[in-house]
């Protein structure tokens, strides 16, 4: 009972009292007395029910604390639970995926490595053939620088004689030995223009 009922049962203790004082077929002095009997009886009563109902009242506050704190821990407990098995999910994603990246990256290197290892001879036989293609384009370079040369002496009679052309010792250098060739050519041409 809250403050209500405490309100009722002092007014119905007092309006009892009133009715007992209306139908009392005693005098005055003893109906006092026993009215005052019955007014310290019912505060006494009305005292032991307001003690009651605080005792009843701290028992249910403490009983709800109790389940509070209990559900409060039970909560926590739950939280850090979950909270460690989605740490622990997480982390062993992580090694998961790292692992699957490291078995990825060693397959790409492996797969790389083969592939170099295949390439590697047919790069080193076209190197070869290039570094033919280029030794022969510089002997015919000299052969023809040689050729512009003797034809050019032979062209000019008065002019004093050239000293022999070494081919080995004029290419060098492939586009050297080019814009050299051109050049005599060119001067070739203007020769024979004249």
């Amino acid at each position: 009972m809250g403050n209500k009922g405490i309100g009722a049962f002092i007014a119905g203790g007092l309006i009892g009292a009133g009715l007992a004082l209306l139908y009392a077929p005693r005098s005055g002095a003893e109906t006092r007395a026993l009215v005052a009997d019955r007014a310290n009886v019912a505060w006494g009563g009305a005292q032991d029910f307001g003690a009651r109902a605080q005792q009843r009242g701290q028992e249910i506050y403490e009983g709800a604390a109790a389940r509070g704190q209990e559900f409060y821990q039970g909560a926590a407990a739950r939280g850090q639970e979950i909270y460690e098995g989605a740490a622990a999910r997480g982390q062993q994603l992580y090694q998961d995926v790292a692992a699957k990246g490291q078995q990825i990256y060693e397959g790409a290197s492996a797969r790389v490595q083969e592939a170099a290892e295949v390439v590697r001879p047919v790069v080193a036989d076209k190197n070869d053939e290039l570094r033919e293609k280029i030794e022969a384009a510089r002997q015919r370079i000299a052969n023809q620088v040689a050729r512009n040369a003797e034809e050019s002496a032979a062209a000019e009679p008065a002019a004093p004689a050239a000293a022999p052309v070494d081919a080995e010792a004029v290419v060098t250098d492939p586009a050297t030995a080019y814009a050299e060739a051109a050049q005599a050519a060119e001067s070739a041409e203007e020769k024979l223009a004249e």
